[in-house]
């Protein structure tokens, strides 16, 4: 009854969160995710706790964790095995092994008779994933083209590369798309193709320090 209490409250009409109290999250694609949800200022003891996740991909809402707050929950701290999404004992949201469809918006909420935080952590999550390619360029060097893109799509004008702690090296051009960014990487003008660069570790970074890593000697390394 609790559950169909909750639901019908949601369904009837809870404010949206306001803009400004959204975080935006980034995750890797197979990287775990703890979304928390901290205790409220107030309590009367009856409230239950409950999160929701509103996919990127359509428009449906699920319930996926629900909970009395006064009584806790298994295994406080640690996620259960034989599910990827699990809540934890202080009340976060565990997302293990993060996948595309994984990605939208994840709120929790605090309902009881006396206290109501409907909005009470509202989380954009999206998920990060990366390719490389080779190609050749006019003069038939080699170059490597890195992709980075985020579902679901969104403005990565805040997107840097790096190599090392600096500018990637080399002949480099960048391009941005509608949630993708790409970088081409070609050998230095006027060097040898073999000794125009040694082999080195190429990021993809996105705001909260979160990145893809490029091997230019090989494939991604996550």
């Amino acid at each position: 009854m609790a559950v169909l209490f909750l639901l019908l409250l949601f369904l009837c009409g809870l404010p949206q969160a306001e803009t400004d109290s959204i975080q935006a999250i980034y995750v890797v694609l197979g990287e775990a995710l703890e979304l928390p949800c901290p205790s409220p200022p107030a309590l009367n003891g009856d409230e239950f706790l409950s999160w929701f996740h509103s996919p990127a991909a359509g428009s449906s809402t699920a319930l996926v964790a629900h909970i009395q707050v006064a009584r806790p929950s298994r295994d406080p701290g640690k996620p259960r095995r034989e599910s990827r999404l699990t809540l934890l004992g202080n009340y976060s949201l565990w997302l293990e092994g993060s996948k595309a469809g994984d990605a939208g918006r994840y709120w929790c909420a605090v309902l009881g008779q006396r206290y109501r935080y409907q909005n009470w952590r509202v989380y954009d999550v999206s998920v990060l994933r990366g390719s490389q390619f080779s190609a050749r360029a006019a003069d038939g060097s080699s170059c490597s083209v890195l992709l980075c893109s985020v579902v679901p799509a969104r403005s990565l004008d805040s997107v840097t590369w790096q190599e090392g702690k600096g500018p990637v090296k080399g002949d480099v051009q960048s391009f941005w798309g509608d949630g993708a960014t790409l970088l081409l990487v070609c050998p230095g003008e006027g060097l040898p193709e073999p000794r125009a660069r040694k082999p080195g570790i190429i990021r993809c970074l996105v705001p909260q320090n979160k990145g893809i890593s490029f091997s230019l000697a090989g494939e991604k390394v996550g």
